[in-house]
């Protein structure tokens, strides 16, 4: 008897398929099996299979369908010592049977004892392998729901890191070959995987493909910088400097404990134990600048905790603006004051695939000490355990580039102890009632001082006017002065005069602002792509405007729309910060908005179709 969930919900019994009934039916016993050992309750197996919204009469339904799945699961099984039972308790529903029965059960077995410290990579690689036969495709095949599909991404994450974990085992093994096919399959259901791209590059160059794995470090990065706004990780870009010289590569990515004794060098995955310190935040920018204004208001913030409510702050600010950076320094400003820990999770919110908070939650329990046999897979119990593993902490929690309040709610501590530092684009509202710091772009004076950090001092001296010009069409913006400095610098025969003056063709401008992965371009259009559709007209057609201030009334006979839509659409451009707000109006008077600098240039493309990236980079993702 075998019960296969990691696919289509299926019902074995020896090699032939059981009838276990139509779609909704089996979604009833996927849904019992995520955690076959714990009963769930009406309640939440009616979330689980239906969501938001249950048909009418649900609990006789749901009666109906028990009762109907009960006779199939015992007819299935009548030849069993044991037949498979299907009992209802105070606890809820629960599927009477052996839990190994369930494939999931048994991959996760697998997966821990392919975690032992005195096992050899032999016998770790015949378990990984194991674990990884008993896909068959997405989790839960068949079941449409929202929880659904949270558990299926989970469970999509959990194979990627068998999947590594096997991959790490055949490198060292000198068997990198093995590995190739199941790491393209895999990328191709999660193309922004670096964990998982990051090994097929070993396991490419390992295998004397090098240029294989340099296109495929390309073709990631160049994902990431349109669909992130960033770049690849540091460890990727060092391996893929590594392979550029051509260097001997280390055998594998391995943890850094449970070595096997006499220098063996096979390793397993680490186990934190309860008591772990995580320290999850990215290296900080040795050049940052300024900003010292929010980081002392943040610091104090943060610092002064409540019995019942946790301190938090929110940054807001546009595309480029240096939101990440400052909440990296303030993070690394603030170590000695949150002794049990830092977690940070990328939520990539301004990307097409912001994170599932489900599986960050997975991340940041393992990250606190968590055992990952101990994580439920159900949402509401796993945030419960986050919770409680927060409970008497003092951590500051950091999440990056939000989404919107769903995404970050369940991210949420349930105490005053920990403190909250969040950054987003502006589609929150002020979780834990946070205080709101708008980040706006760079003074002149430090955009000068950055570019000079950035090319040198000397150089920036040689030409100050130069320097204070490029500094100008940069508009303050840190990506902007990051893209200036590294194409500068990259052309080390070119002048800062020459630049500025290319810089000063607006049409230019944003091809100038250009650099590999920096692009304040790809930033823009991230921005761009999550407005409405009214509000990306309006933005088009206002680079018509011959001046840069203007109100709804000004505009009306331009787009040719009445006051109240470009009025709304113009409050969006501003939520979007490609609009700013000129000066508070008076009470009888519209509001007056600016559309200048970087932000115009953007406008002007997309009303001319200027370069012919920008019209790629406008189409809706498929």
């Amino acid at each position: 008897m075998e019960i296969r969930i990691l696919g289509s919900i299926e019902l074995w019994t020896g090699s032939a398929l059981a009838d276990i009934g139509p779609a909704r039916q089996r979604s009833i016993l996927g849904a019992l099996l995520v955690d076959p050992e714990r009963p769930v309750p009406l309640e939440s197996l009616v979330d689980r299979v239906w969501g938001d919204r249950p048909p009418a009469g649900v609990r006789n339904v749901v009666h109906t369908y028990v009762t109907r799945l009960r006779r199939a699961l015992a007819r299935a099984s009548a030849d069993l010592p044991e037949p498979i039972g299907l009992v209802r308790s105070p606890a809820g529903y629960l599927v009477s049977m052996d839990p190994g029965a369930v494939d999931l059960v048994r991959f996760r077995r697998l997966l821990k004892d392919a975690q032992q410290e005195t096992l050899g990579d032999q016998e770790r690689s015949v378990l990984l392998q194991q674990a990884l036969t008993l896909w068959r495709g997405d989790a839960l095949g068949g079941m449409h729901s929202d929880w659904a599909a949270r558990v299926r991404e989970t469970l999509r994450q959990l194979h990627h890191e068998a999947l590594s974990q096997w991959a790490d085992t055949e490198i060292r093994l000198e068997r990198p070959g093995a590995v190739l096919a199941e790491l393209r399959a895999a990328l191709l259901t999660d193309p922004l995987s670096e964990q998982l791209g990051e090994r097929l590059m070993l396991a490419l160059y390992l295998e004397g493909r090098s240029v294989d794995a340099l296109e495929h470090y390309q073709s990631m990065r160049a994902l990431i910088a349109r669909e992130l706004g960033t770049d690849p990780s540091r460890r990727v870009q060092q391996l893929y400097e590594t392979i550029l010289r051509g260097e001997a590569a280390a055998a594998a990515p391995v943890p850094e404990r449970n070595a096997e004794p006499h220098g063996g060098g096979t390793r397993s995955l680490p186990v934190r134990p309860s008591s772990a310190v995580p320290h999850m935040l990215p290296l900080d920018l040795p050049d940052f600048t300024g900003r010292e204004r929010e980081l002392d208001l943040a610091q104090r913030t943060l610092t002064h905790p409540s019995v019942t409510q946790p301190p938090a702050v929110l940054v807001v600010g546009g595309g480029g603006v240096g939101k990440t950076a400052l909440a990296v320094r303030l993070g690394h400003r603030l170590q000695s004051a949150f002794p049990d820990g830092q977690l940070y999770a990328a939520l990539r919110g301004s990307g097409t695939r912001p994170a599932d908070p489900h599986a960050i939650l997975g991340r940041l329990l393992r990250a606190l000490g968590t055992d990952p046999d101990e994580i439920p897979a159900d949402p509401d119990e796993r945030a419960e355990v986050y919770r409680l593993a927060l409970t008497g902490r003092r951590l500051l929690i950091t999440l990056d580039d939000a989404f919107d309040d769903e995404q970050v709610q369940p991210l949420l501590p349930g105490s005053g102890e920990s403190a909250v530092l969040l950054t987003s684009r502006g589609r929150l509202s002020t979780p834990l009632g946070a205080r709101v710091l708008n980040l706006a772009e760079l003074p002149h004076g430090h955009s000068v001082r950055l570019l000079a950090r950035l090319l040198g001092g000397e150089r920036v001296t040689q030409e100050p006017a130069a320097a204070a010009a490029i500094a100008r069409y940069c508009g303050g913006l840190p990506l902007a002065l990051r893209a200036a400095a590294v194409r500068l610098s990259s052309r080390p025969h070119w002048s800062l005069r020459r630049y500025a003056d290319r810089l000063s063709d607006e049409r230019r401008r944003l091809d100038e602002l250009t650099h590999s992965s920096l692009s304040v371009r790809a930033s823009f259009t991230a921005s761009y792509n999550a407005l409405p559709d009214d509000a990306r007209e309006v933005l088009r057609c206002l680079a018509d405007l011959t001046v840069s201030e203007f109100d709804a009334d000004l505009a009306c006979p331009v787009l040719g729309k009445d006051f109240a839509t470009i009025e709304d659409a113009c409050e969006q451009l501003v939520e979007a910060h490609f609009l700013t707000v000129a000066e508070p109006p008076a009470a009888d008077l519209p509001t007056r908005y600016r559309l200048e600098g970087l932000q115009r240039s953007f406008a002007a493309e997309l009303r001319t179709g200027h370069a012919d990236e920008v019209a790629e980079a406008v189409q809706p993702t498929v």
